[in-house]
C-alpha cells in the first residue's frame, strides 16, 4: 500500500507568520496587540462615546490589558482547549480586548463572592 500523500503547503499559524516576520521577540506581542485590537474594536461599538479621545482610552486599556493579562489566561486556556499555549494568544488577547469596560463587572462579582465567601467561613455568627 503506498504512503498518503502530503500536501504541499500545510496550515500556518497566526503565531508561526508573526514570528516569522518580527522575530521571536516581538512576533507573540504582535499576535497579542492584534487580537486585542480586533476585540477592543467591539468594546467600542457597545460602548457610548462622547469624544475620539475617549475611545481612544478605551482602546489603549483593551491593548494594554490584554498585553498584561493574555500569557497568564492562555496558560489555562490552552491546555483546556488541547492546543499549545502560544497558539492561543491571540484568541484570548481578542477576548480579552472585548471585555473592555466590562472588567468593572467582573472585578466587583469577584469582590462580591470573595465577601461571601469569607463570612460563611469564620461560621454562623452569634
Amino acid at each position: 500500500m503506498t504512503p498518503p500523500v502530503q500536501p504541499a503547503i500545510e496550515a500556518v499559524s497566526l503565531m508561526t507568520l508573526a514570528v516569522a516576520l518580527f522575530g521571536v521577540q516581538a512576533g507573540p506581542y504582535i499576535v497579542i496587540v492584534l487580537g486585542s485590537i480586533g476585540g477592543g474594536l467591539w468594546a467600542i461599538s457597545n460602548t457610548t462615546l462622547e469624544s475620539r479621545k475617549q475611545g481612544l482610552w478605551l482602546m489603549l486599556r483593551c491593548v494594554i490589558t490584554a498585553i498584561v493579562l493574555t500569557s497568564l489566561a492562555a496558560t489555562y486556556v490552552g491546555p483546556w482547549i488541547k492546543q499549545p499555549v502560544t497558539e492561543v494568544y491571540g484568541l484570548v488577547a481578542f477576548i480579552i480586548g472585548m471585555l473592555g469596560n466590562r472588567w468593572q463587572d467582573i472585578i466587583e462579582s469577584v469582590k462580591n463572592r470573595l465577601a461571601a465567601l469569607i463570612s460563611t467561613v469564620g461560621g454562623p455568627k452569634p
